[in-house]
């Protein structure tokens, strides 16, 4: 009963076990397959975007539509190939260009594109080539071209406004601002290719003795050199990015912006990024050096690349490159183009000027024409290049088409050329004052000049030569020592100066309405950005007026003006017969002038003191005469200094029948009252020596007497100014510059 027992627990134990085998073997099948039916079932773009390069599932997954090129690695790398040779490049054309790279370490980016070890190195990555033409995504990218110069505080929007049709307009046109120098930069050559054998050659081996060819490990890094300080009219554009929101946060780590003139710049992997380029007016692309990179006033592309070297992006991609198109920066097509940006007149370009117009010399009759003339640059023959220039007026003998010599060698002969006198130098006084600059100072004009009209604004300066479209300014000449409803006198009618490279000059026109000889006058240039006949805008008006110039509806043009440059003027008789001086040259001048004494009191001696007694006469308002006086006089503060000299005579009465007639030298310290300026009316002393004759109506003539003698006076006259005793003046109409 036992045995039985046994034996069915056991038979029990066997089915139970063979039930349970099938069901398990079953439920592994099924989980397996159900793991590669998902597997198979999920594409392998949303795999791979799926999962980073250490293998982490993405929360977003990355896309490359409309992108130029896309470089995949093999399934499953996580590091570099161990073999180099026969990969694609790190970007698209890497050893065709000219490369810089900022703000990160060139080393490892050169030795790759040179060859060695990547992560394509070992020619395992496939290119997969997308839309050669132009890509909207890739366009998009472009957000804005903005441009900096030293005078500007923040960088100003040259492109990127957007229309209410969606379009962006070229807001203004850089090419007449100056260039930023980028010669500091340092960049790596392209790299020549090297023939490699074919499947199965052998390899040659380099001759015993050769130097092996350079391992592309061996890098030095590229270090820039000492930049150029950019002059204030030097303009930088500067590019703003924007890398494709769908593949931004595939992980890429490096940066490759390249145009399309053989240069590239690598920098670090951001979102939004600045690339600095140089726009190339005229001619073609030139020699690149890799050192910035160029765009065209039509318009061009960019080819911008994200890559990594030692792992992949997103799943297995190791670089995305994208086109970018690049707008024009001249717009030729529209009615109302944008208008050209100009640099700001310096203190020292903005000048005015009341001496007449300088005259440019001529050679005597028999000269050669001016054409003929040599370039400064060149050297008669046989004269080295460092060696003393040539005695000014001597013959300079052109280079011919053939060289220095004819044919066989022998100088060309004298008579080649006919002789050409040397020129005559404008005749200018260095020391008299030239034009003087409106940097918010004074000046000091006599009234003839201001009168005649023959006083002139000047815009110098080597900036103005590159102004090829009309630039608008506005003139004002306000008088300020006397007012008109409370506001300073406009003394100009029309004040738009309209300049351009044949004519930079702005005539003062002659002042007659609310204009004497004694004024006081500002004279003062605005910019005029909002003008309809000026085609060109300073840089420090551009960013405030660049709203109103697109707007369908025009601003107010006075309340765009900015002031540029003044002078204050001091319309004064000047000393001597200069008609312009400085504010430091006109305060020292001397001035003759009749004046006519009447005595309040005197205190004289008539009496010689080793003939007879001193005899002391005391008269009160019995003397009167002329005297030419002489003092000092400053035409800019109307004062005169307080003491005059003076050479004259008076008839006094002495009493008793007596009459002096006397004849002085004497001083006069003196106290100016009714007036100022050219009045001379003053109250004071008068002190002098000389001889007098007196008569005598009761008794005989007591004759010719020494006399001394000091009075209290009042002395009437008007003086202007005649002479002038400072250094700097001159005598003699002001030659000019």
């Amino acid at each position: 009963m036992s045995a039985r027992r046994s034996a069915m627990l056991l038979s029990a134990v066997a089915l139970a076990a063979a039930l349970a085998a099938p069901a398990a073997a079953r439920a592994q099948d099924e989980a397996g397959t159900d793991a590669g039916d998902a597997d198979q079932g999920a594409p392998a773009g949303a795999q791979a975007a799926m999962r980073s390069a250490t293998g982490a599932p993405m929360a977003v997954p990355a896309d490359f539509g409309g992108s130029l090129q896309v470089v995949r690695a093999p399934a499953g790398t996580a590091g570099a190939a161990a073999a180099a040779g026969g990969g694609p490049e790190i970007f698209p054309d890497a050893r065709r260009v000219w490369m810089s790279v900022r703000d990160t370490d060139p080393v490892p980016i050169e030795a790759a594109r040179r060859g060695g070890r990547w992560l394509c190195s070992g020619g395992g990555c496939a290119a997969q080539t997308g839309d050669p033409g132009q890509s909207p995504i890739g366009d998009q990218m472009l957000r804005s071209i903005k441009l900096q110069t030293p005078t500007l505080p923040l960088p100003l929007t040259v492109w990127g406004r957007t229309t209410e049709d969606g379009q962006r307009l070229l807001d203004f046109d850089p090419v007449l601002l100056g260039r930023r120098s980028y010669r500091h930069v340092c960049a790596y050559p392209p790299i020549a290719d090297v023939a490699r054998p074919a499947a199965g050659a052998p390899v040659a081996q380099p001759p015993s003795g050769a130097p092996a060819a350079p391992s592309p490990e061996r890098v030095d890094a590229c270090r820039d050199g000492r930049p150029e300080p950019p002059p204030p009219d030097a303009g930088e554009l500067t590019l703003g990015l924007q890398w494709p929101k769908q593949s931004e946060m595939a992980d890429f780590h490096y940066l490759a912006i390249v145009d399309g003139c053989g240069n590239a710049r690598v920098q670090p992997f951001q979102r939004t990024f600045t690339v600095p380029v140089l726009e190339v007016a005229s001619g073609g692309c030139g020699r690149p050096d890799g050192k910035v990179l160029r765009v065209f006033p039509g318009g061009g592309w960019l080819r911008v690349t994200a890559f990594n070297l030692h792992a992949p992006a997103a799943g297995n991609v190791v670089n995305a490159t994208y086109r970018v198109t690049i707008p024009p920066l001249e717009n030729l097509v529209e009615s109302n183009p944008a208008r050209l940006l100009f640099p700001d007149p310096l203190a020292e370009d903005l000048k005015v000027d009341c001496g007449p117009t300088p005259v440019a010399p001529r050679a005597a009759p028999g000269g050669a024409p001016p054409w003929l003339a040599a370039p400064p640059a060149s050297a008669p023959p046989g004269a080295s290049p460092g060696g003393p220039a040539p005695p000014r007026g001597a013959l300079v003998q052109p280079r011919s088409a053939a060289g220095a010599r004819g044919p066989q060698g022998a100088p060309p002969p004298p008579a080649a050329l006919p002789p050409r006198s040397p020129r005559r130098a404008p005749d200018v006084d260095p020391h008299r004052p030239g034009p003087q600059p409106l940097a918010h100072g004074a000046v000091v004009i006599s009234p003839a000049p201001l009168r005649l009209g023959n006083c002139r604004i000047r815009l110098t300066g080597q900036t103005k030569h590159r102004l090829v479209a009309p630039l608008a300014l506005h003139v004002s000449l306000t008088r300020t020592d006397q007012l008109r409803g409370g506001a300073p006198i406009e003394l100009l009618r029309d004040g738009t100066w309209i300049v351009t490279p044949s004519n930079a000059e702005f005539p003062i026109p002659p002042l007659a309405e609310d204009f004497d000889g004694d004024a006081r006058l500002r004279l003062a240039v605005y910019s005029d950005p909002l003008s309809p006949q000026g085609k060109v805008v300073l840089v420090s008006d551009a960013g405030r007026v660049a709203s109103s110039l697109r707007s369908n509806e025009p601003g107010d043009p006075e309340r765009a003006r900015r002031l540029v440059g003044s002078v204050a003027i001091h319309s004064v008789p000047l000393c001597g017969e200069d008609n312009f001086e400085t504010l430091d040259g006109a305060g020292s001048c001397f001035r003759a002038y009749l004046t006519v004494p009447a005595m309040l009191a005197t205190l004289q001696i008539t009496r010689a003191p080793w003939v007879e007694k001193p005899l002391v006469t005391r008269s009160v308002l019995s003397a009167v005469g002329v005297a030419l006086a002489i003092d000092r006089y400053d035409p800019v503060e109307r004062r005169a200094f307080p003491v005059a000299a003076q050479l004259g005579g008076f008839v006094q009465t002495l009493g008793e029948g007596r009459v002096g007639l006397l004849g002085y030298v004497g001083v006069a310290p003196t106290v100016p009252i009714l007036g100022s300026g050219g009045n001379t009316t003053s109250f004071g002393f008068l002190a002098g020596l000389g001889l007098e004759y007196i008569t005598n109506e009761a008794g005989p003539d007591e004759g010719l007497k020494p006399a001394a003698f000091v009075s209290a006076v009042v002395q009437v006259g008007q003086a202007a100014p005649q002479a002038s005793s400072s250094r700097s003046a001159s005598f003699g109409t002001y030659a000019g510059e």
